[in-house]
């Protein structure tokens, strides 16, 4: 398997951005909806079933991360803001709890600061 690297600032592209995006989403939306189903398995009684497929979601959202281009600790640092704005943005969705507006502050300072952390030429 090829060494992933740090890219360059040069290589930064309006398409590496969207598709680095596109897996912190798909990585939130993983880990979100895995513990959401395990949530309903344990404490809404569901069906194991719930459980076990929240478990299947949660081990391939641990395989995500592993596709972006950049070392560990700035994934998981920028990833961090992406999915508190996802779980804000799930709340709304799912559980239909609209965010006051000290939510949509703090959710506009993480993704602006992940953005930072993992887009900032270096």
């Amino acid at each position: 398997m090829k060494k992933l690297v740090s890219i360059p600032p040069a290589d930064y592209s309006i398409a590496l951005i969207i598709s680095t995006f596109g897996l912190f989403v798909i990585a939130a939306l993983l880990e979100i909806g895995g513990g959401y189903l395990v949530w309903q398995w344990l404490r809404e009684r569901k069906k194991l079933t719930f459980g076990l497929i929240g478990g299947v979601f949660l081990f391939i959202y641990g395989i995500i991360p592993t596709l972006q281009p950049s070392n560990f600790g700035r994934v998981y640092a920028a990833y961090g803001g992406i999915f508190v704005v996802m779980a804000i943005i799930w709340g709304l969705l799912i559980d239909k709890k609209r965010p006051d507006r000290y939510e949509i502050i703090g959710g506009t300072i993480v993704l602006m600061g992940a953005a930072i952390i993992f887009y900032a030429p270096r």
